[in-house]
């Protein structure tokens, strides 16, 4: 019986760790907040540049997680002593970065790592095929592979959007017969249409717009006030119009 309880007592003690995990479970800790990020706006602050790399490019290496914000400052860090450097970090920022701002300006600094590389290469061999032009070709090619990507999930991500996709289905393309103009119809909008494009669409003649908008002035404040999946009303024509 004694035995049984030291087991028990063993067991319990062995799932003390567990239930402590699920009731303190371990936080992820953002970039910004990382003790290697902190550190090295410390040092960018106090101008000491080398430690503040040393200490982003090893957040870069150690974090699980994408960490735009360091790719962005060793670039940053890295345009005149290391161009081919620079393209790369500004590269990896912008696979992962959000910010269409800052996303400019970091193709912006890459175009200045190419020319500062540029200006490394002996006056009449810019073009040859020396090791460093050789890197720098690679780099580009990796660069083209990785925003051909971001295109395709970009394209992916427009052909998901419902809306747009039912009204295309459900648009009318051709102009109208003159039968057809001389009944009330239905006219799903689609993307980039405005009203002389539908009138265009539905009479044959982009001058009758007027009709189709006094007919949905419940729906449109005004004349261009039209939204993408938006039902319009197409009145049919009268032969005096």
């Amino acid at each position: 019986m004694r035995k049984h309880r030291v087991l028990l007592w063993i067991v319990a003690i062995g799932w003390l760790p567990v239930l402590f995990w699920f009731k303190n479970p371990k936080q992820t800790l953002s970039e910004i907040e990382e003790p290697l990020f902190l550190e090295a706006q410390q040092c960018l602050r106090s101008d000491r540049t080398d430690e503040a790399f040393k200490l982003l490019s090893r957040l870069v290496e150690e974090r699980r997680n994408p960490c735009p914000e360091a790719h962005f400052q060793l670039g940053q860090l890295s345009v005149k002593s290391d161009p081919i450097g620079a393209i790369y970090h500004f590269q990896r920022y912008l696979s992962q970065a959000t910010d269409g701002v800052r996303s400019k300006i970091a193709m912006q600094l890459i175009e200045t790592a190419k020319k500062e590389f540029a200006r490394t290469l002996p006056l009449g061999n810019r073009t040859a095929e020396t090791p460093e032009y050789m890197r720098l070709t690679e780099v580009l090619k990796q660069m083209r592979e990785e925003n051909a990507r971001l295109k395709v999930q970009l394209a992916q991500t427009r052909l998901s959007y419902a809306p747009a996709k039912e009204a295309m289905k459900n648009t009318v393309v051709s102009t109208a017969t003159p039968s057809e103009a001389s009944r009330e119809r239905t006219y799903v909008v689609q993307y980039d249409d405005s009203l002389s494009k539908i009138s265009l669409k539905m009479y044959g003649s982009a001058v009758k717009w007027k009709l189709i908008y006094e007919a949905n002035r419940d729906i449109l404040p005004s004349a261009n006030s039209l939204k993408i999946g938006m039902k319009l009303r197409i009145p049919a024509l009268k032969a005096t119009q």
